[in-house]
């Protein structure tokens, strides 16, 4: 597929998900430029999530393609480029300088191919309501960005805020049992796995639902090219530390789950160079998600089969299984006792009729 080709045509949007390797580079390159390494290889399986998220996002738009000005990687790039170059200029200015090079756009038009390029690039999911255009899902929670603000001033505005890390006092520990797949095994949740690191841990008490980010490739990535990634080192740093808690890397039951559920380029990647970070002082953006977590983890049991399971609490547990013996044996033993009885009464009735 050439850069020229309109990508929201049928069968290129599709290709994009089975695209060729130069294209796969190519791509990458333009996202991350300092990661030298991937102008000359590419691990396929460990992209395999991130080009079935590109592919699934082009695709949802082919209806939608002329409300957009953009519609060839080549322009696409251009726009990721002038981003990476220019972060703190406002998008009122980004658009106006695109304007010199799509004559004929809209500016809504290309405000949509601004945030769409954002979307791919940086797999945040900014799509504001006064001008978005496709589908729209309940699970997600789209950022708006406003005309006076830069890249740079709504990625602050999303993940600025956070709790002071404190190495000082007391320390508190996660609890190492605690994973994705122990809540989902043991505490009753479900995991929704997102493409938007806005929506990383984000949590629904009334249904249970976790999100978990599936991108892990991203954020090594942009980690390794913090020059041209607007969102905060920390925050990238602090995702991946709480992959590697949620999904420790060697876990039978969190590599089991994600099989099941066709992440496995979560777990192929492993824990990207990061020990497992149990500190809760450390985290500072997502202390309050892993707080909530915590406490769901620490709750008692409300199920049978969440006290089947449940070995935090041994005496309890070993107590459980106990009972769960004893009632078992005990069903057992009143067909035992009926059929002891009824021969007891023919044995009986055989007597009296020989004393006769």
């Amino acid at each position: 597929m050439e850069q020229g080709t309109n990508i929201f045509l049928a069968d290129v949007a599709a290709g994009l998900d089975d695209a060729s390797r130069d294209r796969r580079k190519e791509i990458l390159r333009v996202f991350w430029p300092e990661r030298t390494a991937l102008h000359t290889l590419v691990d396929e399986a460990s992209y395999a999530s991130f080009f079935q998220y590109f592919h699934r996002e082009i695709s949802q738009l082919q209806p939608y393609r002329r409300y957009f000005a953009v519609q060839d990687l080549k322009g696409l790039f251009g726009i990721v480029r002038m981003l990476q170059m220019n972060p703190k200029q406002s998008k009122s200015r980004i658009v106006e300088q695109l304007s010199s090079h799509f004559s004929n756009a809209e500016p809504t038009a290309l405000h949509r191919s601004l945030e769409l390029s954002v979307r791919l690039w940086l797999t945040i999911n900014v799509n504001s309501t006064t001008i978005a255009v496709g589908p729209t899902f309940p699970d997600e929670s789209p950022l708006e960005w406003e005309p006076n603000l830069s890249l740079h001033d709504l990625v602050e505005r999303q993940f600025g805020q956070g709790i002071q890390a404190n190495g000082k006092g007391r320390r508190w520990q996660i609890d190492a049992t605690l994973t994705a797949a122990y809540l989902v095994n043991n505490c009753g949740m479900s995991i929704s796995w997102t493409d938007s690191i806005s929506d990383h841990l984000r949590f629904d008490p009334t249904s249970q639902v976790l999100s978990i980010y599936r991108h892990k490739v991203c954020l090594a990535n942009h980690l390794d090219t913090p020059e041209s990634c607007p969102v905060p080192k920390y925050v990238l740093a602090e995702i991946l530390d709480t992959l590697n808690v949620l999904l420790p890397f060697g876990d039978f039951a969190t590599k089991q789950l994600l099989i099941k559920k066709n992440q496995q380029p979560l777990y192929r990647l492993g824990s990207c160079g990061r020990a497992r970070n149990l500190e809760l002082t450390q985290y500072r953006y997502f202390r309050e998600e892993l707080e909530y977590l915590i406490e769901a983890f620490n709750r008692p049991p409300r199920t049978w089969k969440q006290l089947a399971l449940d070995k935090r609490n041994k005496p309890e547990w070993a107590a459980f299984w106990v009972t769960v013996m004893v009632a078992f044996l005990t069903l057992v033993s009143i067909p035992c006792s009926i059929i002891q009885a009824v021969y007891s009464v023919k044995s009986y009735n055989i007597a009296v009729a020989q004393a006769k």
